[in-house]
């Protein structure tokens, strides 16, 4: 399972972030056909972790993707 959140920090205090998408998708696949990107793509921006030569940019959005740990429960 993923989460996916995509926003625009403003780096001010006073404003909050603008949440452009904050979806969970069960896996990367999913999550690049919910994106319109290849498979490829959402893999690069899933691993380069804060080495995101994008961000740069004075206006571009905020990507995280995170794994999220599924608890499994053996009753």
């Amino acid at each position: 399972m993923y989460n996916c959140k995509i926003y625009h920090d403003f780096g001010k205090e006073k404003e909050s972030p603008i949440i452009l998408l904050d979806i969970n998708v069960p896996t990367l696949r999913a999550l690049a056909q919910e994106l319109d990107m290849t498979y490829q793509q959402v893999a690069d921006l899933s691993s380069r972790g804060q080495n995101k030569k994008y961000l740069r940019f004075k206006y571009s959005p905020k990507v995280e993707i995170n794994k999220i740990k599924q608890n499994i429960n053996n009753a």
